[in-house]
């Protein structure tokens, strides 16, 4: 059996350095954000709410906010105003052979850090640690059957509200006519015995030109993995979507539809075991006014859990996003881009959350571009701010976004 595995393993190197024998056409694509502000809250930079490292559910009437930077009430409350300056960057480079038949992609990442952060040698006399790996993958056509097998750290972008960011994993991807699927395994994140996979199907289709559907189905399988207070579980969860867009004159509208069910099994025989079942349903109509002008509104809902002490978790989790709710709590800013944001997932612990946002884009010139939001936000179950204080309302957000594009 091992050496099956190792003649597996030689046939897919060799599909993957097969490259170099034909011409290379070589590509550069890079970003870099060099952000200066202020703020009255500094308890609201250190992004204190990640969905890609915090599975959150209350157990025995706890919450498990393992993943968490910071305490989410202090974030909430009054805190100290600052002045900062950060500095992110990326580089990605892509070698396609001339034939069209295999690629390899690296990205290199600089991720977001405080000028004069010691801590990470973002100070005096220079850096030496802050250096990561974004992608690291290669692409080949698959010879009879069609489509391209992908293998390595590579993007995900299953699902906006599930899955959008990186992972390393083997997939296939394939295309015919108005068709598009992919189906593929990662490996997640267990330090313990690297037994975390991730089984992924999807399928997309143009059924008109006004129209477009799509369907995904994500199991996961996560092994020994720790609550904040230590205690060993299993997780078997499920995500199943339906997604769709329409487009006719004027008018335009999406949504999307996600349902989320498994069981967390505790190795402690004292803790009851959990189900899950949750869901989130997001919801955009708009108009173009004119080629210029463009207005929309928005009704996004994702569940929360109400008891803390059952063996029910209500509230939606997602396993690795960038969500654009807002400003204030969520990634839609200059500033989230370098991951100086309260959440980048839709909710806030295990209370969910409930958006009701109209918006507005403005192309003034080709240079200048302006967008606006008025949006009011809850959690979808009471959030415990405080011993004895119970509340859903977030409250009111008035956004205003302006773009000077001063080169390609």
């Amino acid at each position: 059996m091992k050496n099956t595995g190792k003649l597996i393993l030689a046939a897919l190197c060799a599909l993957a350095l097969a490259a170099p024998a034909a011409a290379f056409e070589t590509e550069f694509h890079g970003g870099m954000w060099q952000v200066f502000g202020g703020t009255d809250n500094d308890a609201s930079l250190p992004h204190s709410q990640k969905s890609g490292s915090t599975d959150f559910f209350s157990y025995n009437g706890m919450l498990n906010d393992k993943g968490m930077s910071s305490d989410m009430y202090d974030v909430l409350g009054e805190n100290d105003s600052t002045i900062f300056g950060l500095t992110k960057a990326r580089l990605r480079f892509e070698g396609n052979t001339d034939d069209g038949l295999a690629k390899v992609v690296y990205g290199l990442e600089v991720g977001t850090y405080d000028w004069g952060d010691t801590k990470n040698k973002f100070g005096l006399s220079g850096d030496g640690v802050t250096q990561e790996t974004r992608f690291a993958y290669a692409e080949v056509t698959v010879p009879g059957i069609g489509g391209k097998l992908r293998a390595g750290l590579q993007p995900t972008k299953i699902n906006d509200w599930v899955w959008s960011e990186t992972a390393a994993g083997l997939t296939w991807h394939y295309q015919m006519a108005n068709w598009k699927a992919m189906t593929g395994w990662y490996r997640g994140d267990n330090e313990e015995n690297g037994d975390d996979d991730y089984l992924v199907l999807k399928f997309d289709n143009q059924l008109t030109n006004t129209t477009a559907m799509g369907v995904f189905g994500i199991y996961a399988n996560l092994k020994d993995n720790e609550t904040a207070a230590e205690d060993l579980y299993d997780s078997n969860v499920y995500w199943m979507g339906v997604n769709g867009k329409f487009g006719r004159d004027a008018f335009f509208a999406n949504f999307d539809a996600i349902y989320q069910g498994g069981e967390l099994d505790f190795e402690n025989s004292a803790i009851k075991d959990i189900d899950r079942s949750a869901w989130l349903a997001d919801v955009t109509v708009g108009v173009n006014v004119t080629d210029k002008f463009k207005l929309s509104g928005n009704v996004l809902y994702a569940s929360g859990d109400d008891d803390a002490g059952d063996t029910d978790a209500n509230n939606f989790d997602s396993i690795d996003v960038d969500v654009k709710v807002g400003s204030i709590f969520f990634k839609d800013t200059i500033l989230a881009d370098c991951d100086r944001t309260i959440s980048d997932a839709p909710y806030i612990m295990d209370k969910g959350l409930v958006n009701y946002a109209v918006e507005g884009e403005y192309q003034i010139t080709e240079k200048n571009h302006v967008r606006m939001a008025v949006r009011y936000l809850t959690t979808a179950e009471d959030l415990a701010l405080k011993p004895g204080a119970k509340d859903k309302d977030l409250g009111y957000e008035f956004d205003l976004w302006y773009t000077y594009k001063l080169n390609k």
